[in-house]
C-alpha cells in the first residue's frame, strides 16, 4: 500500500485505516512504528519516532509543529530518506493520530 508523498497524505491514510480497522488501530496504539512498517512495507529509520495517542471524549489534543517544519511538505532530504516517498514525522501537525484526526 502506498503511504503517500507528504506528511498530510501519510496521516490521512493512517487515520482512515485506523477508523475502519480496529485491529490495526490497537496495533497502532501499542507499537506505532512497527505497525506502520508492517502495514505499509516501509522501513522507518531508528532515529525517527512516531507518537500516536487516542483522543478521549472531553479532551482536546493540540500538537504544535516544530518551528523548522513546513506544514504538509517534505524537504528533499526527507523525501529521499525512505523508499516509497515517505519520510515520517513525529506527530506534530494536521489531523494526526495524536489529535484523533480532528485537526
Amino acid at each position: 500500500m502506498e503511504i503517500g508523498k507528504t506528511k498530510t497524505e501519510f496521516e490521512e491514510k493512517v487515520i482512515a485505516k485506523a477508523l475502519k480497522d480496529e485491529v490495526f488501530r490497537q496495533k497502532l496504539l501499542a507499537d506505532p512504528k512497527g505497525c506502520i512498517e508492517a502495514e505499509f512495507g516501509i522501513t522507518i529509520p531508528e532515529t525517527f519516532s512516531i507518537n500516536v495517542v487516542e483522543e478521549k471524549e472531553g479532551e482536546v489534543c493540540i500538537v504544535l509543529p516544530s518551528l523548522e517544519s513546513q506544514q504538509g511538505e517534505l524537504s528533499e532530504t526527507e523525501m529521499e530518506s525512505v523508499a516509497g516517498g515517505w519520510s515520517g514525522y513525529d506527530c506534530y501537525g494536521t489531523g494526526c493520530a495524536d489529535c484523533g484526526g480532528t485537526n
